[in-house]
């Protein structure tokens, strides 16, 4: 919502993600220990800190700039810092391993809140390092940036595989032989994309920017998350962080032209299958995959990922026309994006045909939010008296799982001890 008004230059749902950022720190305060399937996960918080960033961005309101703020401040207690490598002291997690076969992990955040969970995650080290990143954008603090450039550094020393893309996590050990699992997802190696476009604006380094080039080379050649057709399947891994990665790449202009209009061409890619594909009949309900076929049942998820190809797409109209196929910076991989598809409609009206289509899904969506808001509120109301599970953060667990997973051994009931209302 907040990215839509920044584009169309208004404020139409500014109080009403405020109202949104209300519940949902009354819910989870401080935005940290944000329980999700019965585990409490740092890049949930994390993605509060996100949104609340660039609502900033937007509206330049500083309720907003505090919310992301807070955010951080959150994560930063589980994110491994300088002194702290130094020291060897770490009580957030009770670990005082601070580097695997010589490097360092400073800059590495913890996959979860949970005490005696030592899994560095790269969905949380990614998400901290772009929060990070805007927020020394937005304050010009130096804090901000130097937990940036940590959180890039141990995702490249530790995490980026030598195709150049992220791996999902390690699990430090005692005797410094750190277990990596090597399996890629796409929103890591979205957020990854996000926090390097942010760095190499501010920094203007030219190393950053020369792994912002290779890491965005490596993402759109890999068939993990594309067809040969370019478009983008695995929207239930999270192939929009892609998208939103490469729209901030294309709009802050930090990489070769050659690279920024195969940019322009993929991205549009992207908004054309949305449009064709995924929906139909004039709906404004969004299915996935984007390769269809469209879907006639409501789903926030898809909603949600088609606004980043649709608002991802309004910014492309007025450039200039596009590279030809032979400008194609990845033309030696396997996928690319079709230069033969036009990136967008050639219609006098595409830019109001997009903002139509992005007012629709998001009215339906944002529909959607105020129903479960009030089924939320409802049900806390109810929980007062009643045991709801929570997590018992002093439960035994195994500090090498993968798997995220939290057995019953480790949730306890508990009186619910509430005086808030809805």
């Amino acid at each position: 919502m907040a990215e839509f008004d920044r584009l169309t230059n208004q404020t139409k749902y500014k109080q009403t993600l405020k109202q949104y950022f209300a519940l949902a720190e009354s819910v989870y305060p401080g935005f940290s220990n944000v329980l999700l399937f019965y585990f409490l996960k740092l890049n949930e918080g994390l993605s509060y800190g996100y949104a609340a960033a660039r609502a900033y961005t937007a509206y330049q309101d500083p309720d907003f700039l505090d919310l992301a703020v807070t955010s951080w401040t959150s994560a930063r207690r589980y994110t491994i810092s300088k002194e702290q490598a130094v020291s060897g002291n770490i009580d957030a997690n009770q670990s005082n391993l601070t580097s695997c076969q010589g490097a360092t992990l400073t800059g590495g955040t913890y996959m979860s809140a949970v005490s005696n969970r030592t899994i560095l995650d790269s969905f949380a080290s990614s998400f901290f390092l772009v929060v990070s990143a805007l927020l020394a954008e937005a304050t010009s603090n130096r804090t901000y940036l130097d937990a940036a450039i940590e959180s890039a550094n141990f995702i490249q020393s530790h995490l980026l595989n030598p195709s150049n893309t992220v791996m999902a996590l390690m699990a430090p050990t005692s005797n410094e032989s750190c277990s990596v699992d090597s399996s890629v997802y796409a929103p890591q190696c979205g957020l990854f994309i996000e926090g390097l476009v942010i760095l190499a604006d501010i920094t203007r380094n030219t190393s950053t920017e020369a792994l912002l080039r290779s890491t965005v080379v490596a993402v759109l050649a890999d068939t993990l998350w594309q067809g040969l057709d370019g478009i983008i399947t695995a929207m239930d891994t999270g192939g929009h962080y892609i998208v939103r990665a490469l729209a901030a790449l294309y709009e802050r202009n930090t990489t070769t032209s050659d690279l920024r209009e195969y940019i322009k061409e993929y991205i549009g890619v992207q908004y054309n299958a949305v449009v064709e594909h995924t929906t139909s009949g004039g709906s404004n309900i969004y299915g996935t995959p984007w390769t269809g076929p469209p879907s006639t049942s409501f789903s926030s998820v898809n909603q949600t990922v088609a606004m980043s190809a649709l608002l991802s797409a309004i910014q492309l109209i007025d450039d200039q026309p596009l590279s030809k196929s032979s400008d194609n910076p990845t033309s030696s991989h396997s996928s690319t994006a079709s230069a033969t598809t036009p990136p967008l409609s050639p219609k006098k009206n595409a830019t109001g045909a997009i903002v139509g289509g992005v007012v629709g899904g998001l009215a339906v969506l944002v529909l959607t939010i105020v129903c479960v808001t009030v089924l939320l509120c409802r049900r806390r109301h109810r929980q007062r008296n009643h045991t709801p599970i929570v997590v018992d953060e002093s439960s035994p667990t195994n500090n090498h799982s993968f798997h995220g997973y939290v057995s019953s051994r480790d949730i306890r009931r508990a009186p619910y001890k509430s005086d808030e209302k809805c």
